[in-house]
């Protein structure tokens, strides 16, 4: 009897114990979320639409650390060697998958994040003037192909999604077009291309749509299906595997445990499924394009490769003996 008592005793101790000591439900605490630009850009604004939604989500604050530097560099470097412990995520954007091909320094990389989910995506948009004789994609190659370099086209400085999604094309179509000048923004690109010194140029889709909405460009191919441009068919759809975007979405340091990242995929799949934040966003020109974790985790490094592949092909690729 008193054998039993003892056990009962020292039981009772080591529940108590492991009630002690058993961790808390996650989340417990505020949040931080690291966004690689500044607050002015559609990325900074894209953080602050989504931080209420996902607060209410979670259930706890989320705290936004803008951490600028590099192209995305420096943000998504911090992101990456953050404590895995699911309370500080990263707004990685397209520059995850493109970055690390193009430098030597040490930079973040897809295989140093486990990803919750996309958030939003901004698709290129391949543009001719309104009156220009090319109806249709096939036009415009048929003419690229029977008079090389002949056609004129720009560029976007420093390998934003636009300049990859025209590089890709190029290289999937065989062409060669005459690329006549690089510009810092896409806004300057459909302003040359308004006024007659480009033949076709790509630009991202918030820089075009006052031009296609005025009737004075056409869209004749776009990188991914959006509301925005229901009936122009995407490159896919059209032959060509081209789905360069802006994307946006959440991620956490690869060792985060796995119970932590399927709370976050659900506050975030709650979190864009709410009608606020639809209106939220579309109010600021931004579409919800959701992609649970794993399909999410699967598009970005099939992105990455895509592009190791297209930086090798032109010369640039730094990294070329680098493992992912």
């Amino acid at each position: 009897m008193r054998r039993r008592a003892v056990l009962a005793s020292a039981g009772a101790t080591c529940l108590g114990l492991r009630r002690a000591t058993a961790r808390p439900a996650f989340p417990s605490h505020a949040l931080e979320l690291i966004v690689p630009f500044t607050p002015g850009t559609s990325v900074g604004i894209n953080a602050r639409l989504l931080q209420p939604h996902l607060e209410r989500a979670l259930g706890q604050l989320l705290r936004l650390q803008f951490a600028q530097g590099a192209g995305g560099i420096t943000g998504h470097l911090l992101g990456s060697e953050a404590a895995p412990d699911g309370y500080t995520l990263t707004l990685v954007s397209s520059s995850l998958t493109t970055q690390p091909w193009l430098n030597r320094i040490s930079v973040a990389m897809p295989a140093d994040f486990t990803f919750v989910g996309q958030v939003t995506s901004l698709p290129s948009v391949l543009l001719v003037r309104a009156g220009s004789p090319w109806r249709a994609l096939a036009d415009l190659v048929a003419a690229l192909r029977a008079s090389p370099e002949t056609l004129t086209t720009g560029t976007l400085v420093g390998w934003w999604p636009p300049a990859l999604a025209l590089a890709l094309f190029q290289s999937r179509a065989a062409i060669k077009p005459h690329v006549v000048s690089s510009y810092y923004s896409g806004a300057e690109l459909v302003e040359a291309l308004s006024q007659g010194q480009l033949d076709f140029g790509v630009a991202g889709l918030a820089d075009v749509s006052p031009s296609l909405n005025s009737g004075a460009l056409r869209a004749l191919a776009v990188s991914g299906r959006t509301r925005a441009l229901p009936d122009t068919q995407t490159f896919r759809e059209l032959g060509w595997d081209v789905t360069t975007a802006w994307w946006r979405g959440l991620a956490v340091p690869v060792e985060t445990p796995n119970e932590v990242v399927y709370r976050l995929r659900a506050g975030l799949q709650a979190a864009l499924a709410s009608a606020e934040l639809l209106a939220d966003f579309a109010h600021n020109g931004l579409s919800v394009d959701p992609l649970d974790g794993p399909e999410f985790s699967r598009f970005v490094l099939d992105e990455y490769e895509t592009f190791g592949a297209l930086f090798t092909s032109l010369g640039l690729n730094l990294r070329a003996a680098k493992p992912m």
